[in-house]
């Protein structure tokens, strides 16, 4: 069995992807257009009607304490 040279794989490892992809835009009459609406209300949301979401806590998070200090101390002498 011969072998193949290493030029006429990679050109086939690049060639097939992109034919496939020129063929599926051939079939498909060219890429798909995107799906925007008409319109657009501000504050309006495609969710859960707001009467039925749990209430929203006005408290503050509570502060956590500050981390320790770094050591920068490298020996180990102790």
């Amino acid at each position: 069995m011969r072998s193949v040279p290493k030029a006429v794989l990679l050109l086939a490892a690049v060639a097939l992807p992109i034919a496939a992809v020129l063929v599926s835009f051939a079939v498909t009459d060219g890429p798909r257009t995107p799906h925007v609406p008409a319109t657009v209300r501000i504050g309006s949301s495609a969710g859960p009607d707001p009467s039925h979401m749990p209430p929203v806590s006005t408290n503050p998070p509570a502060e956590l304490p500050p981390p320790p200090p770094d050591d920068d101390d490298d020996d180990d002498d102790d």
